[in-house]
């Protein structure tokens, strides 16, 4: 099935979650933050969080500092 992970189609498996998905493209969990149709994804909730097909996919590092 076709979701969208920062603007780029990507194929995955029906069923997958998010935290494989992730894991398959070599995105490490901590360097991220993600979100799922604009709906901010935490860190713990990601391998429960399973993908639909057409979903928007965002991923952003986190921004520290002061």
């Amino acid at each position: 099935m076709q979701v969208s992970i920062n603007g780029k189609s990507v194929d995955i498996a029906q069923g997958s979650d998010l935290a494989t998905v992730l894991s398959e493209l070599g995105i490490r969990p901590e360097q991220c933050a993600t979100a799922v149709n604009g709906e901010f994804v935490a860190r713990p909730l990601r391998a429960e969080r399973i993908l639909s097909p057409n979903d928007q996919v965002m991923t952003f590092e986190p921004i520290t500092g002061g």
